[in-house]
């Protein structure tokens, strides 16, 4: 089941969160920094952002369970190609168990849905290049706008930008 999160989904959502990072990051990452993660930092970030009004934030459940989530809003960025775009993707998220079952896409879906009710009409994300899930983006439709340096732990990783000229396509 796909639903709107609330705010008592906050440690749910930072459970995921870490979790995901860990699975996902590893040997990406340095060690050093996923191992500073914790789930309390998480859901105090998670609280704030269910409770602003322009956080669109959706949970994917199975058997009662928060497995993975979306998050998204206003395009954060200011300058460069992305900065052409109304709304972002922030964050999507799904459990290592939970990969491969079409979560994303149901999650990424209701998100762009929830958004152009908002009146925002096109997308991007940020998804560091040696995720194996960047993927996922190129079969939703996106296209490489942009490629940046990020530094996270102390190592500088390589981050690509896709978006979408209307999040409507993500529905097909």
């Amino acid at each position: 089941m796909i639903r709107k999160a609330v705010f008592t989904d906050a440690p749910a959502i930072a459970a995921v969160h870490v979790d995901s990072w860990k699975t996902t990051y590893s040997g990406i990452v340095p060690d050093t920094y996923l191992e500073t993660l914790a789930v309390e930092e998480k859901q105090t970030l998670w609280e704030k952002g269910l409770s602003q009004a322009d956080h669109s934030v959706f949970v994917a459940e199975e058997h009662g369970r928060v497995v993975g989530f979306v998050s998204g809003g206003r395009n954060r960025a200011s300058d460069g190609p992305a900065a052409h775009y109304d709304g972002e993707l922030y964050a999507v998220y799904l459990l290592k168990e939970a990969q491969g079952k079409g979560w994303g896409r149901r999650l990424v879906q209701a998100l762009a849905r929830d958004l152009a009710q908002k009146g925002i009409h096109s997308l991007v994300v940020w998804v560091l290049t040696d995720n194996p899930s960047r993927c996922f983006y190129e079969r939703l439709g996106g296209e490489k706008l942009a490629e940046e340096r990020v530094e996270i732990g102390g190592k500088v990783l390589s981050e690509w930008c896709y978006g979408w000229q209307d999040i409507q396509t993500m529905n097909q």
